[in-house]
């Protein structure tokens, strides 16, 4: 084998071996990509889309509440001028157990249940809150068996508000950030809209 030949050899072997790498490098980020892009579905999917519905939903059921018993004329339900009556406790009461408990029993669930897709790497303020908030009402609901109604704020809330506006804020960011980081690798894994590549 003469020089040239050797040359040769050796050069298609630097271009296997440079081949090999950036084909490597390639699939590495592809394989990234990938990942990236199934966990930010799964957190749309199982966390973040379900609790900004819920949270949603939980605020229209409110603005009915309200417009319905003690429109809005004051800061809270149960500080208003003139005091709550008896109508208004039961009206609460059945409220809460039927409309806001179960929705927010549902978003803590999803907090304890898939806190593993949370981006932030500490438990945000308002998740914690939330779940402090349905703690805080089993004691009041347990009470409220026993059937008395009593129109005095402390029997009738719970010792932590809900963090309604913080929740659906956070909730709705997180949402709308990862629906942008979703278009954004689906645009760049080629998996761009169907429609658009029709004749």
């Amino acid at each position: 084998m003469d020089r040239t030949e050797e040359a040769v050899a050796l050069i298609g072997v630097c271009i296997a071996v440079i081949g090999y790498f950036v084909k490597y490098r390639i699939d590495l980020r592809l394989a990234q990509r990938n990942d990236r892009l199934e966990r930010i579905n799964r957190q749309l999917s199982e966390f973040y889309g379900p609790l900004l519905a819920l949270t949603r939903s939980s605020g229209q059921s409110w603005q009915a509440f309200r417009q319905r018993y003690r429109p809005p004329g004051s800061e809270s339900f149960w500080k208003s001028d003139p005091p709550p009556t008896k109508e208004d406790a039961i009206a609460w009461r059945l409220w809460m157990t039927t409309v806001f408990m179960p929705v927010h029993r549902r978003m803590m669930e999803l907090v304890l249940e898939r806190a593993d897709l949370i981006e932030e790497p500490e438990m945000p303020p308002s998740l914690l809150d939330l779940c402090a908030h349905v703690n805080g009402y089993q004691a009041i609901l347990k009470e409220w068996e026993t059937g008395e109604i009593s129109t005095a704020r402390e029997t009738n809330i719970s010792v932590v508000n809900f963090p309604g506006e913080k929740l659906a804020e956070y909730a709705a960011t997180a949402f709308g950030r990862l629906k942008a980081e979703q278009a954004e690798l689906l645009g760049a894994t080629g998996k761009k809209d169907r429609s658009s590549n029709r004749t």
